[in-house]
C-alpha cells in the first residue's frame, strides 16, 4: 500500500512544494520565531522536500521516515554537512537525530497515518521533548465533529508530469468519506506511469487518514504534556489564510508551542482502535488540492 510512497523520485514530482506554499509556511514561521529557524526537524520527512527547503536557508535540518527507500531519496536530496535523515518512527524519532530544534513541521496530515490516538499522543509527547523552550510545531491535521461528513470523490489530479530518471506519471486522488467510527477518512489513489524505470504502469492503492474532533486534539494535546496553539491556518489555500481554531475547523496547518510542564491523562475523547496501519506512514497528499492533507509537499 506504500509502493507510491516508495518510489521517491515520483512522489516528488507531485509534492514538491510550490512557490506559494513555501513562502506561506516562511511567513509563518517567522511571525511566531520571530526569525528564521536555526535548527528544523520533520519527523515524517519523506524524500526531505522540506527539509531541502531549510537548509537552503542556513538552517540544521533533521528527519526520519519509516519507509527507507525514501530516506535514500532524502539523503541523496541533502547534503552530508548539515543535515541528518534516518530510518524511523514518527511516534518516536531516533534519538540520534538530536533536540533542541526551534522549528518542528509535519504537514500534510502527516499524522493522519498514526490511525490510533494512543500513537498520536506518544507522538507529541515525543516531539515536545525535541523542541526547545521557545520551539514551535508546525502541523497539519484534518479537525472533524461527529455528525461531520466528508464530500466523496476527486480531491487531486495531475499529470502527466516528467519524472527524473525517465518517464512521466499521472495521479488521481479520491475521497471515499469518513468512518464515523474510526474518525477516518478513507483515500483511494491511482498512479498512471510510463517508461519511469522499475516501475508498474499502474499503482493502485488504498489507505486511511485518522482526523480529530475538537475535544479528541485537546485531550491529544494535554496528555502528551500540553500545547498552546499559537496559530490556526486554512490548509486548503497555499496562501493559508487565518482560520477560526474551533470544532470542525476541517484541514488546518496548526502552529504549537508547549506548555510548561505538566502530567495529563488520555480522557473519554481519546480511544484506540485496531488498524494495520496504525505503525505505518502511508503516501501523502498536496496542499490546497486534497481534503485531507492541505499543506503539502
Amino acid at each position: 500500500m506504500s509502493a507510491f510512497y516508495r518510489r521517491s523520485a515520483i512522489y516528488a514530482a507531485f509534492f514538491a512544494p510550490s512557490m506559494d506554499i513555501r513562502n506561506s509556511i516562511d511567513a509563518l514561521v517567522r511571525k511566531h520565531l520571530r526569525r528564521s529557524p536555526k535548527r528544523v526537524i520533520d519527523p515524517a520527512c519523506g524524500p526531505g522536500l522540506w527539509l531541502e527547503h531549510f537548509h537552503r536557508q542556513g538552517a540544521e535540518v533533521a528527519g526520519c521516515d519509516l519507509e527507507e527507500s525514501a530516506i535514500v531519496g532524502a539523503n541523496e536530496r541533502l547534503p552530508k554537512r548539515g543535515a541528518r535523515v534516518l530510518v524511523g518512527d514518527m511516534r518516536r524519532p531516533p534519538d540520534e537525530l538530536g533536540g533542541e530544534f526551534d522549528c518542528a513541521i509535519n504537514l500534510d496530515n502527516s499524522i493522519g497515518h498514526l490511525n490510533d490516538p494512543l500513537d498520536v499522543v506518544a507522538h507529541f509527547a515525543s516531539m515536545r521533548q525535541r523542541l526547545s523552550p521557545r520551539g514551535i510545531y508546525v502541523i497539519g491535521l484534518a479537525i472533524r465533529e461527529a455528525k461531520d461528513t466528508i464530500p466523496t470523490g476527486i480531491v487531486f489530479e495531475r499529470g502527466p508530469v516528467d519524472i527524473d530518471g525517465g518517464g512521466f506519471a499521472a495521479l488521481r486522488t479520491e475521497s471515499l468519506g469518513l468512518d464515523p467510527v474510526t474518525r477516518c477518512e478513507r483515500i483511494r489513489q491511482i498512479t498512471i506511469t510510463a517508461n519511469v524505470p522499475e516501475t508498474p504502469a499502474v499503482i493502485a492503492e488504498q489507505y486511511d487518514l485518522l482526523t480529530f474532533t475538537f475535544a479528541m486534539l485537546q485531550d491529544i494535546l494535554d496528555a502528551a504534556g500540553g500545547f498552546e496553539v499559537l496559530d490556526c491556518r486554512d490548509a486548503t489555500d497555499e496562501d493559508l489564510p487565518t482560520k477560526p481554531f474551533r470544532k470542525g475547523a476541517g484541514d488546518v496547518v496548526l502552529v504549537l508551542r508547549a506548555k510548561s510542564p505538566s502530567a495529563t491523562k488520555p480522557s473519554k475523547h481519546i480511544s484506540t482502535h485496531a488498524s494495520k496501519s496504525a505503525s505505518k506512514q502511508s503516501p501523502k497528499k498536496s496542499p490546497a488540492k486534497s481534503r485531507s492533507a492541505r499543506k503539502r509537499a
